[in-house]
Formats: C-alpha cells, sequence, structure tokens
C-alpha cells in the first residue's frame, strides 16, 4: 500500500501545471493599425500568438480606437504578460508588464514613442 501511495504521490509531483484558457480585450490607442498581436510571460521570449484566429476576427487588423480579444493559455499563477504588437506598416513594439489577472481591458498606447499600458 505504501508503495502505491508512493507512485500516486509522485505522479502528482511530476504532472506539469495545468494552464487555463484566458483572455481580455486590447484597446489600440497607438495611433496606428496593429496587424498581429503576441504574449510572453513577462521577461521571457516564448511569444504566442493571441488574437482570434483568422477565420473568427472580424477584420484583418486592430485600427486606432478599434478592440480586439487576445486568447492565451495562462499558466496557474502567472499574471504578468508583454504584448508585442505588430503593426501593418510591420514595425513593432513591445508593451511590457500587463497583469491580466487583476484587469479585463488592457490598452496599448505610445507616449512620447515609447510603449505604455493602461489598465482596468
Amino acid at each position: 500500500m505504501r508503495f502505491l501511495t508512493g507512485v500516486a504521490l509522485a505522479l502528482v509531483a511530476a504532472s506539469p501545471a495545468m494552464a487555463d484558457d484566458w483572455d481580455f480585450v486590447l484597446i489600440n490607442s497607438t495611433g496606428k493599425p496593429i496587424k498581429t498581436v503576441e504574449v510572453a510571460p513577462s521577461g521571457t521570449t516564448d511569444w504566442k500568438s493571441g488574437l482570434e484566429a483568422e477565420g473568427e476576427r472580424r477584420q484583418a487588423v486592430i485600427n486606432p480606437g478599434a478592440r480586439a480579444t487576445v486568447r492565451l493559455d495562462k499558466p496557474a499563477g502567472q499574471c504578468r504578460y508583454d504584448i508585442r504588437a505588430t503593426y501593418a506598416d510591420a514595425s513593432t513594439a513591445v508593451f511590457a508588464g500587463a497583469n491580466i489577472c487583476d484587469n479585463s481591458y488592457i490598452t496599448v498606447k505610445l507616449v512620447g514613442g515609447k510603449p505604455a499600458i493602461t489598465a482596468n
């Protein structure tokens, strides 16, 4: 019996943390059309596409002032994410440290030409 209990505990300890399906609304206040959005846990370069699948999206780009739903698999306990926007002109900007656990709406903007976030 001890052997089986030990095996069960070992399997639980070895299992990876489960990811939650998560989403938030991205509001584009950058003044530029955004073509793609990627997200990565803050401080990493593990970028994953965050926009709805191409067939589910209403528009090919997120125009200035428009909103889009960003979907991701969020590991338990991971709340801070960096958001990388690729604009229609192929330039990019990284918006660092968005807390997606406490905020349903993330506004990305450029302040003095530098990426900034407002969240609520």
